[in-house]
């Protein structure tokens, strides 16, 4: 990055900035170049310092009769700008920069207003941007204040995962622009040079969206603030700051999960391996394998999450039970039990724990897990991989490989990306879909449809011979 000439660097790293005084002002300032050390050793932030600098130094400059022409100004014109900063009944020696005055009283004003025209430290003062006057709010509280109070609000509606991943990004914002700010203070510019912290320190693009999302989303850090009269209704400071290109997804799904292949599910699901996983790992990662369901939605079912649907067993994932959640509206879904699943025992599995009086069907799994229900299973099924795969290429695999190998598996039999999406919890990206498309049934979800010009076949187009047995 190429530095302006006003922006030098000094040995131990910091920007400096450095502005030659015009040589018609110099006599008045009584310097000949004006230096400002600047607190950062980051160059574009350094960068927006100097230009702020530079700009009010130019305003400053002019204010005392310099306006960028070729020839200084005349003197007179220069006696008339200092008259007007405060100073009568004396003249100004040009070249000796001495003030010529008659009597105690005139020296004295003289000395006042060159000391607040002439000195750097005036310039220095007047160059600083001037502060505006604060917004007015209902409440005036700090940061930390403002922080504890939000994290607050959240507890009760929020899982133990996300609330913690809230209060790291308020944190971090908090650390940065100090807890004894007043969070009504904080402008656009604050919450721009947060972000570009965070980029220097090589946070991911995904990663700043997710906390833009936190901070200054829908239901945000600065959301509740509006709401809660802590912070001036109207713009919202950390919003638009950071965008996620097409292009950038493009390449993070090269880094993501990986689909498992064919060779891969027979390895995985062959009985003699499978045996090594524990009895309800097993029930699990067989749920995975055939509803492509996200591994917090596993974990979190409940025994009365299974249910009949005109005379078709599914599954019910839902949001309504103590400590449930899901990722979105479209999350929330009906899907049939896979045949398979069925002549592998999960309905009298079912019934088992019914009869125990079981009110979780993974009776494992911890509510209060920060990393929700579905923790213990991701940890048992990547120990797992590690045994079964340790051969395999190099590649991202965990619980959420299943969910692809679905997803292409459907794609592969030809569902209809309708069908698809109400299988394993989408939302279609395309908005005429959106609207228009009409929720299918279950038992269309399992045995496919075809009427009024769509067709589209089910979830048991597909089956993996796995040789398991119940």
């Amino acid at each position: 990055m190429r530095l302006p000439h006003y922006l030098v660097r000094n040995p131990s790293g910091r920007f400096v900035f450095r502005l030659r005084v015009p040589a018609a002002l110099r006599a008045l300032t009584q310097r000949s170049v004006i230096k400002h050390a600047l607190c950062t050793t980051e160059a574009r932030l350094a960068q927006q310092q100097a230009l702020g600098l530079a700009a009010r130094y130019a305003q400053i400059f002019e204010q005392l009769g310099w306006h960028g022409m070729p020839k200084p100004p005349k003197p007179d014109d220069i006696l008339a700008s200092v008259q007007a900063n405060g100073l009568s009944r004396y003249e100004l020696d040009l070249q000796s920069g001495r003030l010529k005055v008659d009597g105690p009283e005139d020296h004295a004003l003289a000395m006042d207003a060159l000391a607040r025209i002439g000195s750097v430290g005036f310039l220095a003062r007047a160059a600083e941007p001037a502060t505006p006057p604060a917004p007015k709010v209902a409440e005036a509280v700090s940061m930390k204040q403002a922080r504890d109070a939000w994290i607050k609000a959240l507890a009760p509606s929020t899982t133990k995962k996300t609330l913690s991943i809230k209060s790291a990004a308020i944190d971090g914002l908090v650390r940065f622009v100090g807890e004894t700010k007043q969070l009504h203070s904080l402008t656009r510019s604050d919450l721009a040079r947060w972000y570009q912290f965070l980029r220097d320190e090589k946070i991911s693009t995904p990663t700043l969206t997710n906390k833009q999302s936190y901070i200054g989303g829908k239901h945000g850090f600065f959301a509740w603030a509006m709401a809660s009269g802590h912070y001036p209704a109207g713009d919202n400071p950390a919003a638009g700051h950071v965008s996620y290109t097409a292009n950038e997804k493009r390449k993070r799904r090269k880094f993501g999960f990986k689909a498992f292949t064919a060779d891969e599910i027979q390895t995985i699901f062959a009985p003699e391996n499978f045996a090594k996983l524990s009895f309800h790992a097993r029930w699990a990662c067989l749920i995975g394998l055939y509803t492509g369901a996200r591994v917090a939605e596993v974990g979190q079912l409940r025994v009365l999450d299974i249910i009949e649907v005109d005379g078709i067993p599914c599954f019910n994932f839902t949001d309504e039970g103590e400590g449930q959640s899901l990722k979105s509206e479209p999350s929330k879904r009906v899907v049939p039990i896979h045949p398979e699943l069925i002549r592998l025992g999960f309905l009298d599995h079912v019934q088992t724990l019914v009869k125990a009086n079981e009110s979780q069907l993974f009776p494992k799994g911890k509510i209060d897990a920060i990393n929700g229900r579905g923790n213990w299973i991701t940890k048992a099924f990547g120990n797992y991989l590690k045994k079964v795969g340790g051969q395999w290429p190099a590649a991202k695999r965990g619980f959420h490989s299943l969910r692809k190998s679905v997803i292409q598996e459907l794609q592969g039999k030809g569902v209809a990306s309708e069908m698809r999406a109400q299988i394993v919890g989408h939302e279609l990206d395309d908005e005429h879909h959106a609207v228009y498309s009409r929720q299918f049934t279950p038992r269309e979800k399992l045995h496919g449809v075809r009427s009024d010009g769509f067709s589209s076949p089910g979830l048991d187009v597909f089956s993996y011979q796995t040789g398991l047995s119940q």
